[in-house]
């Protein structure tokens, strides 16, 4: 069975971790891979040498994701804002099972700085993102990718779009379909509240951790502003997994799972 390989652009803010994370619910068998998560280093730097060991980690880890039978769906998301970062990324990925789709996710101005001082507010990014990230806009429409306008839309509906590019299933309206199926078989059948209390409980344990992981990073977070550390590699960090747990429950809150 070919393989399909999801690589997703755009700039800071475009909702790029959001998309990907419905994207890969909405996909059978499938791995997300954040490319930022390969810059989480402490300290953080930025040389040739650690630019050149990052793209080295992606490829790594890509090219085990295509070659490993259990996903059929490899989905990766990073800026992307050069043509350049783009050739080299596939040049190394063994991608002669693969189909591949190359997304860029764009928005206006307006929205975007929209976004960006939202975060900015909640503490999930530094100030000198706006301008960075602005900047760039104007960098995706060169590139050799299909572009997806995101000012108007909702994740879920940026992720309907990039199923219907492809033409690929929603899994989880498969899934509803068996179930339905299965229902309709099993109607005569009472339900195992036994499985269903422990399907619960393992979901506001699931909850629960995220959410107090969430809190401790952001007491920590104060610690380092009081600290007057906010320009700090661990604050940086800090920003990142607040964004990241700040997103599992924007999820949770977008599949109606939290209060």
């Amino acid at each position: 069975m070919k393989k399909h390989l999801y690589v997703i652009g755009g700039t800071m803010g475009v909702g790029k971790t959001t998309v990907c994370n419905i994207l890969k619910k909405k996909l059978k068998n499938s791995v997300f891979l954040d490319g930022d998560w390969c810059w989480n280093m402490e300290p953080f730097q930025v040389t040739e040498e650690t630019k050149a060991m990052v793209m080295d980690n992606i490829t790594h880890i890509l090219n085990n994701f295509l070659a490993c039978s259990a996903y059929d769906h490899v989905i990766f998301c990073w800026v992307l804002h050069e043509q350049e970062i783009l050739d080299t990324l596939l040049s190394r990925l063994d991608c002669r099972n693969a189909e591949v789709h190359l997304y860029s996710l764009i928005l206006d101005e307006k929205s975007l700085e929209e976004r960006l001082k939202k975060d900015i507010r909640q503490g999930l990014r530094q100030k000198d993102v706006l301008e960075r990230s602005i900047r760039r806009l104007p960098l995706y429409e060169k590139l050799n990718t299909k572009k997806i306008h995101v000012s108007r839309q909702t994740p879920e509906e940026t992720v309907a779009a990039i199923l219907r590019d492809t033409g690929i299933e929603d899994n989880e309206k498969e899934e509803e379909k068996k179930m339905e199926n299965i229902n309709e078989k099993e109607s005569a059948f009472p339900e195992d509240l036994e499985s269903l209390k422990k399907e619960l409980e393992a979901y506001r344990k699931m909850h629960r951790g995220v959410k107090q992981e969430y809190d401790s990073i952001v007491r920590q977070m104060e610690k380092q502003k009081e600290a007057g550390r906010t320009k700090s590699a661990t604050y940086r960090q800090l920003m990142g997994r607040k964004l990241t747990y700040g997103n599992m429950l924007d999820l949770y809150k977008l599949y109606d799972l939290e209060d």
